[in-house]
């Protein structure tokens, strides 16, 4: 089975494809309306083009009826299916987000191009959706919603919000004496880890002021300001990194996100090491010398393309001030889907932003139907 099968670009699938043995069955699941492969192709797009209309011959109703005994609806059933659609489910109910919430009706506005539903939207959000006008140059708007989620820490406790104040207070409260043994090194750093990835800042743009190198100096001038990091630039405790190449000597792998951590060293002393958890659903930690890490930047940003595939209870969608050619359709949707409890949309330009990027589509042609 290959998971988030649309990020597969048409060469791969074709690797993949001629490896196989011809009696091997292959299960592709994705979601067809996320962004496509970087690479050329959209293969796993074109193969369930026509998912949501069924075109289930009556054989395949009646195999499913017996299999699970389950009624296929009138309107999915079609004499004249392909071969292709017997082989084609489309899951219609989430279970990240209801598609009544308010992240479910903002995805499906935007799936269908429609301006009107948008404005509304944005005029009244539902629970679980909120939007902002951020005016570039509001330090202060930016620093609440970075640092907090949006939300002021209630006054006089130095309470964590949902923003990045949680994990770096978590890291500097919770920190063991350097006396205290691996196990409780390794727990902390598991909570220091699931802290940080509840709230994540997305954007669009790689470069420029709202692109993830300016977003994310910008961040950690913000941490900084706020006395919850000590350092902007380099290695310093807190800082957030995602390994952008894999690197099988070290067991980690392109999209890995960990984070700088003092760990005990020789003689009651501590060095920064940058803590992975363990892929596999292990409570084990990673511990990785700063200087052995070849490929990593800063992820206190990440662009959409980058965090296709992981999910966040709040994910803080950040656009630019213009329209642009990146902003379309499937960008838009893959960012908001991210979100799983609460979604924060901000942009200077307002709700004409995502009005205009909707109705801009990636159209791409894998020739797999021809």
């Amino acid at each position: 089975m290959i998971d988030e099968a649309s990020m597969v670009d048409l060469e791969l699938m074709a690797a993949v494809l001629a490896a196989l043995p011809g009696a091997a069955r292959l299960v592709l699941l994705g979601d067809r309306d996320q962004l496509a492969s970087v690479e050329a192709g959209a293969a796993f797009g074109e193969l369930c083009r026509r998912a949501g209309d069924g075109h289930y011959r009556p054989a395949t109703c009646d195999w499913l009826r017996a299999a699970t005994g389950e009624e296929i609806e009138p309107t999915l059933i079609d004499e004249q299916g392909s071969a292709l659609d017997q082989a084609v489910v489309m899951l219609r109910h989430s279970h990240r987000f209801a598609a009544a919430s308010g992240i479910g009706r903002l995805a499906a506005a935007v799936n269908s191009g429609d301006p009107q539903l948008l404005a509304d939207l944005w005029r009244q959000p539902p629970l679980g959706l909120r939007f902002c006008q951020l005016p570039g140059d509001d330090e202060r708007a930016f620093g609440e919603l970075v640092i907090d989620g949006g939300q002021a820490p209630a006054s006089g406790r130095g309470a964590a919000g949902s923003g990045y104040r949680r994990y770096l207070q978590l890291m500097r409260e919770r920190q063991p004496a350097c006396t205290a043994g691996a196990a409780a090194f390794a727990s902390w750093a598991q909570a220091v880890l699931a802290a940080h990835g509840e709230f994540q800042v997305l954007c669009a743009l790689r470069l420029g002021p709202w692109g993830v190198a300016g977003l994310n100096q910008r961040i950690a001038d913000a941490l900084q300001a706020a006395g919850l990091i000590r350092a902007t630039h380099g290695w310093y405790p807190g800082r957030p990194v995602l390994v952008t190449r894999n690197d099988y000597s070290l067991g980690l792998m392109n999209g890995d996100i960990g984070i700088a951590l003092e760990s005990p060293a020789a003689a009651g002393e501590s060095i920064l090491r940058v803590a992975f958890a363990v892929a596999g659903g292990s409570d084990a930690i990673r511990w990785v010398l700063p200087s052995r890490l070849r490929a990593v930047e800063t992820a206190y940003a990440l662009t959409v393309h980058k965090a296709q595939g992981s999910e966040f209870a709040h994910a803080a969608l950040l656009l630019p001030d213009a329209p642009g050619p990146v902003l379309t359709r499937e960008l838009l949707y893959t960012g908001i889907t991210r979100g799983r409890s609460l979604l924060t949309v901000a942009t200077p330009a307002g709700v004409g932003l995502l009005q205009e990027a909707v109705q801009r589509r990636v159209l791409r042609a894998s020739g797999l139907l021809e």
